[in-house]
């Protein structure tokens, strides 16, 4: 009965016909372990062993490591001919495996001409015949294994289906590698390079879990080595720095989501690091908690930013995640419950892993599209505002225009009054009126520059400029505001400061107004100082610190200078707002300061271009300055310090006074010493008056018979009577604010000037001393107010003047006759002015003639149409209204130079 208990418990046997292709022995096989590995084929063939066999469970074939497992099946062939099949051992990489028939072992087939090798076993059974084979196998790491019996047809099938399937995902994941690579380089889109190290990742992980790369292990731990551990997690650190830089969390409130993704970046490097250095059985079995808790966090990111942004993108990333979540929850569950082979399952892996790829890519071409459609709208949309904004700057600028023109008339007015005989109610009428209407000029100026400044559509340009006389220009349009308000007004430019550099002069002067209106507007007492200096080891590189006692920086115009505009659109703030953005433009930095002694300093730096094989042209000392005497009276301690280090720069021996007293008493103390004062620069604003200092001075110096050059330093609104200064001693009256520019040619004029040979009345206006009564003149302006004022203004200055009312007839006249200059308005009926100043020049070439100065004279005060009228042929912009002694300065300079040049 024993004996037949034992028959009744063993397995079945398979009976092999020429039909039969594959089948797999696990129903068919009885099992028997040998953990301590200490039996051979002679004792499994004796009775007790051979006993304890068997018939295998579904269980069984999960595989211990490092143990032994013996497996016994029974074949039969009941065909008439001998049936041929191949034995074949999954996973295909054992530690031990051999067939046996009886006591006879089978060697295993030969796998070298495989494109990977398999662990196989020829079966030759004989006609009507039955056999009883043993198999022993065993394993490193635990294992499912699998036993099947194949047809040499079937097997072959078998592999050639199963190698096209592995080249199909290849020639996918190879396609879609070269397609991310094309990506990033065309869109400069790091995250296409990622897709594509993902996908070079997974084929390096198929060939890896198949066999092509070594032995072949799958992918689902455990794994022998850490080379697929490596790659599979390198994986998973690609994944999440999609899903950062995607990015699937909610941008505008990410929460906790950003730190949870460094979090798991991190953990999966060390896990990394931890695998190749570690134990890699124990390494592959944490692989089971690790890619789980990475698929949660990247599913729980992109529901929370769905439901946060119900973005497209991200629903659809949700869709591909949950997929993915569910089919690999599927396949393993099928897996480890025996439906389906790990063959399969690695398929659904790759599979799996590939559509990833494919819709991660699809993805980022769809965000692609989506910003390049948007960048269009964009565009068009910056294109439309910016016809819009020329219209707008065209509408500002013909307002600008008409309200200028009648404001130059009225300004005019006034100007031409103040030389008739007025009451002292009269004078503080006029003086009124004219304040109020160069407030209301300024208030134009900065209302068009914050209308038409837009960052995005400025283009600098670069050009060869001289940044003190550009300061100076700059400076010289707050005359008239410094001296109504009876502001003093310094400027120390360092004599390090390059005179040649590369800039956009424009812009320059643009940047610098609006600093300077800022620095009047918050002036309350004591006087502007400008500082000007460079870096000590960057080329180009300048900074501006403008400091004044008065009102401190408020908070919305320290925001304007950060760029953060605030919802307050107050002028001050626009001021600021461009300020900051002509320095960014620039690449320069601004910042505001309290210094110790309360003064308030806005300080910016620009970096300029330096010209290549330039050296810094410093103010060096003239011939004529060298070793002269200079003597500054000036309350203003401040600007004697500046005038001093200036004109030391030049070889000068300068000495300065703070009152009339001390003045006095150095002239005296340097006569004694042989050393006497040569030049005398003195102050209008003095307590006891310059005027009367600089008549004792000239009555002690006539009387120890020296010759001494006397300066005068007044504001611009301030007129001497020519006799008066002439008693005096006064050779000229320098307008503050004084630059060193302006200095230092008056300091040179004056040096050239025989004081015994000519005895010419001083000029407060001149820098060069010009008779002005030989010139002549023509006007071109079709307006007879406007022509009215400047026909008087040019009469008063002993001019003759010739009129015109367009452009046309001031061609006309001017081929006819000959003028010293020639006063050009821009908007003219018949020809404007700059296409008339375009035919002049024109005609001058034909004819050989020396260029004549023509001054274009508009409302219009852009720079953009300013540089237009240069470009013409204009030699200067005048901006309506037109001072007296602004437009008598620009008269002296350019015929000067042009006496000079005939």
């Amino acid at each position: 009965m024993l004996c037949l208990g034992a028959a009744v418990q063993a397995s079945p046997v398979l009976t092999l016909d020429s039909s039969q292709n594959s089948s797999n022995l696990a129903q068919y096989s009885d099992i028997l372990s040998d953990p301590d590995k200490i039996y051979r084929i002679q004792d499994i063939l004796s009775p007790a062993l051979n006993a304890q066999f068997r018939p295998s469970e579904s269980g069984d074939f999960q595989l211990a490591g490092n143990s032994r497992y013996w497996f016994r099946f029974t074949l039969h062939n009941s065909s008439d001919k001998t049936q041929r099949h191949l034995l074949q051992v999954l996973p295909d990489n054992p530690k031990f495996v051999q067939l046996y028939q009886g006591d006879e072992s089978i060697a295993a087939f030969a796998t070298a001409k495989l494109i990977r090798s398999e662990t196989l076993f020829a079966i030759n059974l004989e006609a009507h015949s039955s056999a009883s084979y043993y198999l022993v196998a065993e394993y490193s790491f635990p294992r499912r294994m699998a036993i099947e019996l194949h047809s040499y047809a079937s097997f072959l099938g078998g592999i050639s289906k199963r190698e096209f399937i592995n080249a199909v995902f290849y020639g996918i994941l190879t396609l879609l590698l070269i397609f991310n690579v094309i990506s990033a380089l065309l869109h400069k889109e790091a995250l296409f390079a990622n897709q594509a190290a993902y996908s070079g990742l997974i084929i390096i992980c198929q060939l890896l879990a198949w066999g092509y790369i070594g032995e072949a292990q799958g992918l689902l731990p455990p794994w022998q080595g850490s080379g697929l551990i490596v790659a599979l997690m390198s994986i998973a650190i690609i994944d999440l720095l999609y899903a950062r830089y995607f990015p699937i969390y909610p941008t505008h409130q990410p929460g906790r989501w950003l730190n949870a993704t460094r979090f798991m970046l991190v953990f999966n490097t060390l896990f990394i690091a931890i695998a190749i250095i570690g134990d890699s059985r124990n390494i592959s079995m944490l692989m089971h908690f690790v890619v789980p808790a990475n698929t949660l966090l990247l599913f729980g990111m992109a529901l929370h930013c769905y439901l946060q942004s119900y973005s497209r993108l991200i629903f659809y990333y949700l869709i591909t995640r949950s997929s993915i979540i569910l089919i690999y929850i599927l396949s393993l569950l099928s897996y480890y419950l025996n439906i389906t082979d790990i063959r399969v399952v690695n398929t659904i892996l790759v599979a799996m892993a590939t559509a990833t790829g494919i819709s991660h890519t699809s993805l980022l071409l769809a965000r692609h599209h989506y910003r390049m459609r948007k960048q269009m709208q964009d565009e068009q949309r910056i294109a439309i505002l910016g016809e819009v904004n020329r219209a707008k700057t065209d509408v500002l600028a013909r307002i600008t225009h008409d309200i200028r023109t009648p404001l130059s008339a009225m300004l005019g007015v006034t100007e031409l009054l103040q030389d008739t005989r007025l009451t002292a109610s009269q004078e503080d009428y006029i003086s009124t009126l004219q304040r109020s209407s160069h407030e209301l000029l300024q208030l134009l100026d900065e209302a068009s520059q914050a209308a038409r400044f837009s960052e995005s559509d400025v283009e600098l340009s670069n050009q060869l400029i001289n940044l003190p006389e550009i300061i100076d220009e700059s400076l010289a349009g707050f005359r008239n505001i410094a001296a109504e308000q009876a502001i003093e007004l310094i400027c120390d430019i360092d004599s390090m400061v390059s005179e040649q550099l590369i800039g956009d002069p424009s812009r320059i002067r643009q940047l610098l107004s609006h600093a300077m209106n800022s620095a009047f507007e918050h002036y309350e007492t004591g006087f502007i100082l400008l500082k000007v200096y460079p870096a000590e080891t960057k080329p180009g590189l300048l900074f501006f610190d403008l400091s004044h006692h008065g009102k401190p920086f408020s908070a919305q115009e320290k925001q304007a200078l950060s760029r953060s505009i605030s919802d307050d659109s107050s002028i001050v703030n626009a001021r600021f707002a461009i300020a900051a953005q002509l320095i960014s433009l620039m690449r320069g930095q601004v910042s505001v300061r309290t210094s110790p002694n309360g003064a308030h300093i806005l300080s910016f730096s620009l970096q300029l271009g330096a010209p290549k094989n330039h050296e810094h042209n410093h103010l060096a000392a003239t011939e004529l300055l060298n070793g002269k005497r200079l003597l500054v009276v000036d309350n203003n301690q401040t600007f004697c310090k500046v005038l001093s280090k200036q004109c030391s720069n030049w070889g000068m021996e300068v000495f300065t006074a703070n009152s009339d007293n001390a003045a006095v008493a150095l002239v005296r103390n340097q006569s004694l010493l042989q050393a006497p004062i040569e030049i005398l620069l003195i102050d209008q604003a003095l307590a006891s008056g310059g005027l009367k200092l600089a008549k004792r001075i000239q009555i002690e110096s006539q009387a120890q018979n020296l010759q001494t050059i006397t300066l005068m330093l007044a504001h611009a609104n301030i007129n001497f009577e020519r006799d008066e200064l002439h008693s005096a001693g006064i050779r000229r009256v320098l307008s503050k604010p004084l630059s060193s520019v302006a200095l230092r040619s008056a300091l040179l004029n004056e040096c050239h000037f025989d004081a015994s040979v000519s005895h010419r009345s001083p000029d407060q206006y001149s820098t060069d001393a010009l008779n002005l009564s030989s010139l002549r003149c023509l006007i071109a302006e079709d307006n007879p107010t406007n022509a009215q004022v400047l026909t008087r203004m040019l009469s008063s200055l002993g001019i003759e003047v010739h009129h015109v009312e367009n452009g046309q007839q001031a061609v006309n006249t001017f081929m006819r006759s000959r003028f010293d200059f020639v006063i050009m308005d821009i908007e003219m009926p018949i020809m404007d002015g700059a296409e008339a100043t375009r035919l002049i020049r024109q005609f001058e070439e034909e004819e050989g003639r020396e260029r004549t100065p023509i001054f274009g004279l508009t409302a219009n005060s852009l720079d953009e149409q300013r540089d237009s009228y240069f470009r013409a042929g204009m030699d200067l912009h005048l901006v309506k209204p037109i001072r007296l002694w602004e437009l008598a300065e620009a008269i002296k300079r350019w015929t000067g130079y042009q006496h000079q040049k005939t």
